[in-house]
């Protein structure tokens, strides 16, 4: 980009924020350029890990993902918002059609809770919050989908399930990742020769997607919607 195209770098703005914190943790100056000059939200902020507590997780996946929705709200060239979500928020069926199933809980209830209630007793009555779904990430996920859904009355929105992200096929280079997120570990400790054989159920597909391939798809899925009425 740098050698090809520099002047291009001139129109990226840094911001501070925090997406798990009230109003993202913007400043009011950073808040107001976003407002004004923002068109399209590619929303990917997220926590991916399984083992967040419930407290964080919907913090993070739902009341942030909340954040930018009131934020999108308040722009005034918005042309779409796009929210990442995942293949694997509706665990419990075993075919994930492209529609919005009932869902799991109440995105809103769920935010009051983790506001209002303490975190020990939390712990101990998230496998009952969780019903079907095998942890904190899935299930925050599934939550925000219908928040989503919610705010989409108001504004254009494009809700994205990627599969299993992993390293690139092409682009910037091949087979570039920065992170040892979900299957990432084992492939690179397969292919470094240290690990030979491991337990698994040959009747179950892992299906993955490179990262440049996902995020070519993100980038049409926007502009698609974004050129609809």
């Amino acid at each position: 980009m740098k050698q090809e195209q520099p002047h291009a770098l001139e129109k990226l703005v840094v911001v501070t924020g925090d997406a798990i914190k009230p109003g993202l943790g913007l400043l009011p100056e950073d808040r107001q350029i976003l407002e004004e000059r923002v068109s399209i939200i590619f929303h990917v902020a997220a926590s991916v890990r399984f083992d967040d507590s419930i407290t964080y997780a919907v913090n993070m996946n739902v009341r942030g993902t909340r954040e930018v929705a009131e934020l999108a709200l308040k722009m005034k060239n918005l042309v779409v918002l796009l929210h990442v979500s995942t293949t694997y928020c509706n665990t419990d069926r075993e075919v994930i059609d492209e529609v919005i199933y009932p869902p799991h809980g109440d995105w809103k209830k769920s935010i009051e809770m983790v506001e209002n209630i303490d975190e020990a007793v939390l712990r101990l009555i998230t496998p009952k919050i969780l019903g079907g779904l095998p942890n904190t990430y899935t299930y925050t996920k599934s939550l925000a989908e219908h928040l989503i859904k919610d705010y989409s009355e108001k504004i254009p929105a494009v809700i994205f399930r990627p599969s299993i992200v992993i390293s690139t096929l092409d682009e910037p280079i091949k087979g570039w990742i920065d992170n040892f997120n979900g299957p990432v570990g084992l492939m690179v400790a397969g292919g470094k020769g240290i690990v030979h054989c491991f337990l698994a159920d040959e009747d179950i597909t892992s299906d993955y997607v490179p990262v440049d391939i996902a995020i070519k798809s993100m980038i049409t899925a926007a502009w698609y919607r974004g050129s609809q009425r």
